[in-house]
Formats: C-alpha cells, structure tokens, sequence
C-alpha cells in the first residue's frame, strides 16, 4: 500500500505531453523505430509493423496490481486497484499519417465495409508514407480489455457455488468452414495515461543523437512517471 501511494504521489510531477508528434519525410524511419524500441521497453511486442501505411500494433499485456509492487505500468493509486478487482491488459497502437490526411465521411446510401485492414487492397490505396514527400504526424492509442466468464452464474454465498453454463449456440457443426473467434476479453476504454507515457518514452529516444556507425547507442533512461493529471478511471477515458 505504502508504495502503491508513493508510486501516486510520483506521478504528480510528470507534465503532461502533447498526444500528437510531427515529423518530416526524412525523419520518419527514425521516428518509427523509435515507436518500435519504445513499445518493447514497455513489454508491449509489434505483432503488426507497417512502414508503407505508418501502422504499428502490439501484443497485449497484463496490467499490474497491488500485488505487483515493482510494476510501475499504472497512473495512480485508483488505477492499479481497477487492474487489481479486475483481470485487465492493454495493448497499443501507432498511427503515422500525413499531417492532411482525413477519413472521407461515410455514405448513407452505400454498404459499410469497416476499416481498410493492413495489409489488405483498400489499405494499401490510402497513402504510401514511404514515398510521402509531406509531413507525418503520429498518434499512440492504448487500449484495455478486461477479462470475463461467458455465461457464468455466480452463486450467492461462495464462489463455490458458481457454475458456467455451455453456450449451444457456440457448438459449431464440421460442415461450418467459417471462422469464429472465441475470446473471453472485451475492451473497455482507453488509458490515456499511458498513452502520454509512450509519447515521453519515443520523443526521449528522438531527442537523442543518432549513434554513428560502428558505436553502441546510448542506453535510455527511465521515462517520467506518469502524470495523475489523466488518474481517472480507465473507463471514463473513453472517447
């Protein structure tokens, strides 16, 4: 408890980062690498690298608990308890994008295909960041799922008498090919203090020389605590 309120009271002197970072052409690759080190030095694995389309995604990752003290991943005292009531992870996202890029507003009279998939035709169609002569803007998205029990009936006196009823709608005959993912995570928001975390780490490795061939790049101190300016529930973080 005494470093869980050490942890909170740290996060106070963090200021807080502007959530969008500009770059030009030239230092794109360095901006983007420097997204790449920085989500591995937080335990978060690229599992979706895309320099063409400027998108990097993330395996996810537990988040913390009280009874993780050395787990410095949350914004407060009231954030690591949620991520301790509650089976929570996150997972994050970079988007690099032309500073004038704009999503063209959906129309009401044609049928909604969801977002260009990476990798996929329409995605490959939006831009080519590699040959972008204009600026870049990046942007870091995190995002927390909480894990739960389909169809689980809690009992009233114990969690003894809690049962899990068999869903007969998920029993899928040999003769269905189609895919169905079967998961027991739902996302529930964002945590935007983490985000402002990730922005410290990645505008840290930009501000730093680039190391010159042949020589080890310097090692990268630890980032800011996070700022308890954005310590409020993860849930109410949502757009």
């Amino acid at each position: 408890m005494t470093i869980a309120c050490c942890q909170w009271l740290a996060g106070c002197a963090a200021e807080p980062v502007a959530p969008v970072l500009a770059m030009t052409h030239a230092d794109y690759g360095r901006v983007f690498d420097a997204a790449l080190e920085a989500a591995r030095a937080e335990g978060l694995e690229p599992v979706v690298v895309d320099r063409e389309l400027g998108i990097i995604e993330t395996l996810p990752r537990t988040a913390g608990s009280v009874v993780e003290p050395w787990r410095t991943d949350n914004a407060g005292f009231e954030d690591m308890l949620a991520h301790s009531v509650n089976f929570e992870r996150r997972r994050a996202r970079f988007e690099f994008v032309p500073d004038a890029f704009a999503m063209e507003p959906p129309r009401m009279d044609m049928r909604s295909d969801g977002p260009p998939v990476a990798g996929g035709d329409r995605a490959q169609a939006r831009f080519d960041l590699l040959h972008h002569d204009g600026s870049i803007e990046l942007r870091t998205w995190v995002y927390v799922d909480r894990g739960f029990v389909a169809n689980r009936r809690v009992g009233h006196w114990s969690l003894g008498e809690s049962t899990v009823a068999k869903d007969p709608t998920k029993t899928q005959s040999p003769d269905d090919e189609s895919t169905r993912i079967d998961t027991n995570w739902t996302p529930i928001g964002r945590d935007v203090p983490y985000e402002q975390r990730l922005m410290r780490r990645i505008r840290a490795l930009v501000a730093q020389p680039p190391a010159e061939p042949g020589v080890a790049p310097h090692p990268l101190a630890a980032p800011a605590p996070e700022t308890a300016t954005a310590g409020i529930p993860v849930a109410d973080a949502v757009r």
